[in-house]
């Protein structure tokens, strides 16, 4: 089968490897969708710990064609997305319900195969039926999910305002799920004016253009409830104090390079008792993501901004380092969707 595989940081290659062997209790998949995900674009950069070389990616959607030995909910035919995370189930973590935390984790597209690839298999328990989903729609369910943990772990309140740094794809799916949530204002800042544009359009409330007046833009108009770092940019997330109000929360949801450090006064955190949470990946989110795209209440299709062929993943790649692209979806045998 044809695959992308990035074999080390910085080197990726379309080649042909062996159809993957399908064992009890896996199900094999027909790859008809796969997101570009900003982590894929670190795991080429060398900038987040992954098992090279590697067939990445970790949102897709597809068809299944084969199943093992001992599956019992999943057929031949079904449409399918897939919940990339592997736990070990038997760690401290894993036994307190926090499986996105586990010691042994692994995950499909970081430590074990993934979707770049015509065909991938996968454990039967990481399945999910999209029903009558587009493929376009189920390979966008895993980022939606991973909004719906973060959001769930820091919380938003009804009536509370919102500021999110950064409106590219997952920037735009937070603003939606914080309006759902019932943020009675969402803002977005973002460096791109025609980004700001299109996610007004989106149903954004407010959008300031990211400049040295910021600062004074936000103190003047008043700061905000809960802030939000979706660029994954060290300096972006240094700043984010900054325009949070006294007793505030910021979310890290951005993915900086591992070992980044940044400037935090703690005396600041601790006189104005702001809460500061970190979010990584997903947990048991998979189920209400795939409600929310379903009853149209999270339009998950408006972030996608190209469409390419898997042929042409340097050029995705390269579209992804561009700061005013949205979400780029591969699509393993054709150009466009099914």
């Amino acid at each position: 089968m044809e695959a992308v595989v990035i074999k080390s940081p910085g080197r990726v290659v379309l080649t042909q490897v062996e159809d993957p062997s399908v064992g009890p209790g896996e199900v094999a998949i027909a790859v008809k969708a796969a997101g570009l995900c900003g982590t894929d674009l670190h795991i080429y950069q060398g900038e987040f710990p992954a098992s090279l070389p590697l067939i990445p990616g970790h949102e897709f959607a597809g068809e299944v064609i084969e199943i093992g030995q001992e599956v019992s909910t999943i057929s031949v035919g079904d449409r399918v997305t897939v919940d990339p995370n592997v736990p070990c189930r038997r760690c401290s973590f894993c036994k307190s319900h926090k499986e996105h935390l586990c010691r042994q984790f692994k995950a499909y597209g970081v430590n074990l195969p993934g979707g770049f690839a015509q065909r991938v298999v996968v454990r039967e328990e990481n399945i999910y039926s999209i029903g009558e989903l587009s493929y376009e729609q189920g390979a966008l369910i895993e980022p939606l999910a991973c909004v719906l943990h973060g959001v769930e772990l820091v919380g938003v309140n009804p009536g509370e305002e919102v500021l999110i740094f950064g409106v590219g794809p997952i920037g735009l799916l937070l603003a939606q799920v914080c309006k759902i949530k019932g943020a009675s204002t969402v803002a977005a800042v973002d460096l791109f004016q025609e980004k700001l544009d299109f996610a007004k359009a989106l149903g954004v409330d407010e959008t300031f253009r990211n400049s040295p007046v910021l600062p004074r833009q936000i103190a003047e108009r008043g700061r905000f409830d809960l802030v939000i770092d979706a660029t994954g940019v060290p300096k972006v997330v240094e700043a984010l104090p900054k325009y949070v109000q006294d007793g505030g929360r910021i979310l890290y949801f951005g993915v900086c390079p591992q070992g980044t450090q940044i400037k935090l006064d703690p005396f600041d955190v601790y006189r104005r008792e702001l809460k500061i949470f970190g979010t990584f990946s997903l947990l048991a989110n998979f189920l209400p993501a795939i409600n929310l795209v379903k009853s149209g209440r999270v339009n998950v299709e408006a972030v996608i901004s190209h469409k390419l062929a898997l042929r042409e993943i340097r050029q995705a790649f390269e579209l992804a380092s561009d700061r005013d692209s949205r979400k780029i979806l591969l699509f393993p045998s054709q150009l466009g969707g099914e």
